[in-house]
């Protein structure tokens, strides 16, 4: 019987984070700094085993707050649904969990990420959950602005996965949406602020796409930003014919770059017959369809 593997420890050293073969690969530069107290980036991955379900939390110590959280699924080959990627209320840790499909097997791991940070006006969490809805979209309260993004379905992995996690118009909140069959419950989560400075944009949004076309798992990363801004909020959509999800959101070690991961589902029958929707679980493999992931980076100079 396979159990959930509650896993903690931090990565060390400065080793490259590669998402895929064609991936995205950052070799750290030292760390992110624009005067003040620089934000950092907090990693923490589970053991590599075939549990079930995993849960991953990535903490901020000392002044420091969460700004913006990240998620990364490894080895999970399709067959591994991110569930959550959460800043808790307080804003002092990410929690990230994943579950495997009916019928998947292999060894995976799991990343949380955590950029954290300090400011004269400390961020607040915001959160909208719906039930049996496949979108649930949530505003920063009045005077704020976007730094960060979340998200948390319930419900069976087998027939519903995250597509996307956007930012809202004029980076007022965030979009969560899943493909497949309506989750139980689908909740977004924004991480909000007042910005720091009286004028000027609160963040200048980036993005990048890869190929449009039938080779999978797609990646797309950002291009790096000017020397006086850090990458932040991460947001990522997947489009295309077919059963795709999201596997990665994830800022680099020294937050210059954002990255997205975006995987087919593997083919699993015994998910289709698991979940009594033969073809809903294993129809993206089937088809072999084209399709893309964009990320969107969320870019801001400190002080914000």
């Amino acid at each position: 019987m396979r159990t959930a593997n509650i896993g903690r420890r931090t990565a060390a050293g400065a080793v490259a984070v590669a998402l895929g073969t064609a991936g995205l690969v950052v070799v750290p530069d030292g760390a992110a700094r624009a005067g003040g107290l620089a934000p950092v980036r907090v990693e923490e991955v589970s053991e590599s085993d075939d549990s079930a379900t995993k849960i991953v939390v990535a903490e901020c110590t000392g002044a420091r707050s969460v700004f913006a959280a990240g998620a990364r699924v490894v080895d999970g080959d399709g067959g591994v649904v991110l569930t959550a990627m959460v800043p808790n209320s307080a804003l002092t840790h990410v929690t990230v969990s994943a579950t495997a499909r009916t019928g998947f097997e292999g060894d995976w791991s799991l990343m949380a990420f955590a950029v954290c940070d300090t400011s004269t006006s400390p961020p607040v969490r915001a959160a909208t959950t719906v039930e049996s809805a496949s979108t649930a979209e949530v505003s920063c309260p009045d005077q704020t602005h976007l730094v960060g993004t979340g998200f948390r379905f319930e419900g069976s992995v087998d027939q519903t996965y995250v597509d996307e996690v956007a930012f809202g118009p004029g980076l007022g909140g965030v979009r969560a949406h899943t493909g497949g069959a309506e989750p139980e419950s689908l909740t977004a989560f924004g991480v909000c602020k007042e910005p720091t400075q009286p004028t000027g944009p609160p963040g200048v949004r980036v993005e990048a796409s890869s190929a449009y076309d039938g080779t999978w798992p797609k990646v797309a990363v950002t291009e790096d930003p000017d020397p006086d801004q850090h990458v932040y909020g991460i947001g990522a959509s997947v489009v295309g014919s077919g059963e795709f999800f999201l596997s990665a959101l994830v800022p680099s070690l020294n937050l210059r770059l954002a990255g997205a991961e975006a995987v087919q589902a593997s083919q699993l029958p015994a998910a289709a017959v698991g979940a009594g929707r033969a073809g809903v679980a294993d129809a993206g493999a089937d088809e072999d369809g084209d399709g893309s992931v964009t990320v969107s980076g969320l870019l801001m100079a400190a002080f914000h």
